[in-house]
């Protein structure tokens, strides 16, 4: 998303931090900024041809909901009267929320390690659990609601569509119990949260959705495994950082009916990833590197049964 300045001035002018410099910090749309003060902000500046804002305040009253209850999330500074949302064009609207103390892990670090993995899956667990008792005003999408699931494949090898068609069949066969399926987060991998001397802030709820808790499990292992280049290696990280992510899971929720799954979604996210960056990057803007990437995923996919070479249940 390309943002014009005079947006980002008029979103200084409501804030009243004119003067102020405003840098991009990223985002999948590279739609988030910070304003840099004595109390930073962060914008989330959105696209209704994108993102409608029932969506948005669907998110955000599940967090605050989450917030209630005694998880640490991120919630959102009331900007127009009562409203969390300011209009800005007729297509962009924006969101902001204060800078939360701390910064993302660093996975070459001494923080990164079996306790921090334990603490994670607590908060995940407690997350999985407070969605049995949510009743919120605006509701949270379906998994299979997403447009991913209704685009079209022709430009797939013919492996790759397989797979995707097995996957979305296997998916659809699994049973749904209050146990099992509820609002996950969606994408709670090591980026998505702020870590400040042994607290942990969740970030980033906008792919929060209805979905199998195993698949929020299996996020985070795949993305913490792809820390790992080589592939023994990644097999016995994997390994002791489930270990321990459940250990800290079980404390927030029963894993009845979950863990089962759980490989099954490592596998389909390693799949989903792929298609999801092929579907929605535009391949003529990314760098050599990015592209080897997408290559690799691709060869991975086409020619091994399994993302890690270990089963974890």
């Amino acid at each position: 998303m390309k943002v014009d300045k005079s947006v980002l001035n008029q979103i200084l002018d409501v804030l009243d931090y004119q003067g102020t410099d405003v840098h991009l910090l990223g985002g999948y749309f590279n739609n988030v900024y910070e304003i840099s003060s004595e109390v930073p902000i962060i914008v989330k500046i959105f696209s209704r041809g994108i993102h409608r804002e029932e969506e948005i305040l669907s998110e955000i009253e599940w967090t605050q909901f989450l917030h209630e209850n005694g998880v640490h999330v991120t919630v959102p500074i009331i900007l127009s009267g009562s409203s969390y949302i300011h209009n800005l064009t007729d297509d962009l609207f924006f969101v902001a929320y204060e800078k939360v103390k701390g910064a993302h892990i660093d996975i070459n670090g001494k923080d990164w390690n079996e306790k921090l993995f334990k603490q994670w899956g607590h908060g995940m667990g407690t997350m999985h659990s407070l969605s049995k008792l949510y009743k919120g005003k605006y509701r949270r999408p379906e998994w299979n609601e997403h447009k991913i699931y209704r685009m079209r494949m022709d430009s797939f090898k013919d492996k790759i569509k397989e797979k995707w068609e097995q996957c979305l069949a296997d998916i659809q066969s699994i049973s749904k119990s209050k146990e099992s399926y509820g609002i996950i987060h969606g994408d709670l991998n090591h980026h998505n949260f702020i870590y400040d001397k042994g607290d942990i802030t969740y970030i980033d709820f906008g792919d929060s959705e209805f979905h199998w808790f195993a698949y929020d499990i299996a996020i985070a292992v795949y993305h913490a495994s792809q820390t790992i280049k080589d592939r023994a290696g990644r097999d016995r990280f994997a390994s002791i950082f489930f270990n321990s992510f459940i250990e800290g899971y079980v404390m927030g929720n029963s894993v009845n009916d979950i863990l089962e799954h759980v490989d099954f979604f490592v596998n389909f996210r390693h799949l989903y990833s792929f298609v999801y960056h092929h579907q929605f990057l535009q391949k003529d803007q990314l760098n050599k590197q990015q592209l080897k990437y997408l290559e690799e995923m691709e060869q991975s996919l086409i020619n091994r049964k399994t993302y890690l070479g270990i089963s974890l249940v």
